[in-house]
């Protein structure tokens, strides 16, 4: 069952597949241990932790599609950061499995235009209220921190 707001999200980031699944149905708080609980081998992080994302592959953070302390390998979002937009708001560039785009963040970052690629075909593009999606707001919060930028832990 998907929640009402992840509509929008599927028609920005999806085709046929789900490539930001339709898996997220509680808005994600800081201090929230079971979106920064990691596994053995993620990133450490504590119940404190000022980040959402759950770990690091070489230059990427890893965002769990769905929160929990058993995440899979296919159940992780891959992002980087990219820089920022005229308005000096964040830009980031995912890998959802065969998948992947950018998000870009607009109006204080209230709102984030997004496109969805296969192989070199875009798919689909987009926006969504930020808050509308639990791992694009989870995403977008660490951008906007700073955290995601190469020198982070």
């Amino acid at each position: 069952m998907m929640c009402h707001g992840m509509s929008l999200l599927l028609r920005v980031l999806t085709l046929r597949l789900v490539l930001l699944p339709a898996l997220f149905v509680a808005h994600p708080a800081l201090g929230n241990p079971a979106i920064e609980g990691p596994s053995a081998e993620r990133a450490s992080t504590s119940s404190t932790s000022d980040h959402y994302y759950v770990g690091r592959k070489g230059d990427a953070f890893e965002y769990a599609k769905v929160p929990g302390d058993d995440v899979e390998v296919q159940d992780l979002v891959l992002v980087w950061y990219v820089g920022t937009n005229k308005d000096r708001e964040p830009i980031v560039r995912f890998q959802d499995g065969a998948s992947s785009g950018t998000l870009s963040c607009f109006d204080n970052c209230q709102f984030v235009r997004g496109e969805t690629l296969i192989g070199h075909k875009l798919i689909h593009t987009g926006r969504i209220r930020v808050t509308n999606d639990p791992l694009i707001y989870a995403i977008m919060r660490d951008a906007l921190a700073g955290r995601l930028l190469p020198h982070s832990k």
